[in-house]
């Protein structure tokens, strides 16, 4: 019996301290005038971009970092078919760590999502799936060219 106690405390003060943490790190994000990463997507979704508009997405990461290069296909897709309406810029921020401090970066990769007029929208840690990104842009007012309706 005790040899299923010390491994089931072990997993229950892992589960408390993982909560902690997620707990700590929006509070900490919030306190410095960021958004919560990744907690929700902002809702509703905006109207499309007025003709000329174009969002940011960022991209911080560096090479050699897993999930960062996992996310070079994904920017390459945001490019390929938002070219004009989103502008994609990528950081490395082992290369130039200027941006990882203007934008107050905890991990790579980290996405920041930016409004036409520069306003923070979203960010989120981590690898971001394509789906996911175009959920965002979407929610920030860009639509596919010719299509009015949600991302694919």
């Amino acid at each position: 019996m005790k040899k299923l106690l010390v491994p089931a405390a072990f997993v229950i003060l892992l589960g408390a301290v993982g909560f902690g943490v997620t707990q700590y790190g929006a509070r900490w994000a919030q306190g410095r005038g960021l958004p919560a990463s990744d907690a929700a997507l902002p809702a509703p979704a905006a109207a499309p971009l007025a003709p000329g508009e174009r969002v940011a997405f960022l991209d911080l990461g560096s090479a050699g970092c897993v999930p960062c290069e996992a996310m070079k296909p994904v920017l390459e897709a945001v490019t390929r078919e938002y070219g004009d309406l989103v502008e994609v810029v990528y950081h490395d921020v082992r290369k130039d760590p200027a941006p990882a401090r203007e934008h107050r970066i905890r991990l790579i990769p980290t996405q920041v999502f930016l409004l036409p007029d520069g306003a923070e929208f979203f960010r989120h840690e981590g690898y971001l799936p394509l789906e996911r990104v175009e959920e965002v842009l979407y929610r920030m007012g860009v639509r596919r060219p010719g299509s009015q309706e949600g991302p694919s």
